[in-house]
């Protein structure tokens, strides 16, 4: 089982409110908060569609038991670019916490363990807790084709209008999603 919290959420979007504005030609303030809305619905799909998290946040990943990459080679940390790792800590059933952040290891957007060590076990009942860092940065650093994918998507969902938002993703936000997705081999 793996269950995915955010410890501390993006400081803001990745697309201003200005520039979604822009895009649609908008000269009043009448729209800000449905523009707004478009904005932050825009940028759940796009992440959730490709695995990226936009704008850097503090995640944790919680697992019940250690998935099998990461003593080989290492298993991804999603949502990515995984930036940095905080700690991972274990905790057994009665919820006494071990700190095991010196075992492992990020690289490449992969959990995994140091060599030279073996893996900790986890108890039934217990869990392991995975602190790390996701996104590109503040929203300043989210690569243009990305931005560019946002104001497509808020473009298409103010076309629509609020009542009928659209469904699946635009083929032209697609392409560009497609251009991030990382292919295993």
């Amino acid at each position: 089982m793996s269950e995915l919290t955010v410890i501390t959420p993006p400081a803001g979007e990745a697309l201003s409110l200005q520039a979604a504005k822009e895009m649609l030609r908008l000269g009043t303030d009448g729209e800000d908060a449905l523009v707004a809305r478009l904005i932050a619905s825009a940028r759940a799909q796009i992440e959730v569609a490709s695995g990226l998290a936009l704008v850097s946040r503090t995640l944790k990943r919680t697992w019940t038991r250690w998935p099998v990459a990461v003593a080989h080679g290492g298993a991804a940390l999603r949502p990515g670019p995984v930036t940095a790792l905080v700690s991972v800590t274990r905790i057994d059933g009665a919820g006494t916490e071990e700190d095991l952040s010196a075992r492992f290891e990020v690289c490449g957007g992969k959990l995994r363990l140091k060599a030279g060590w073996a893996m900790p076990g986890i108890a039934a009942g217990g869990r392991v807790e995975v602190v790390f860092v996701a996104g590109f940065g503040a929203a300043e650093a989210v690569p243009e084709d990305l931005v560019h994918a946002l104001k497509l998507w808020v473009q298409a969902a103010y076309l629509r209008g609020a009542e009928n938002p659209p469904v699946g993703i635009p083929e032209d936000v697609q392409r560009i999603l497609d251009a991030h997705r990382e292919w295993a081999i």
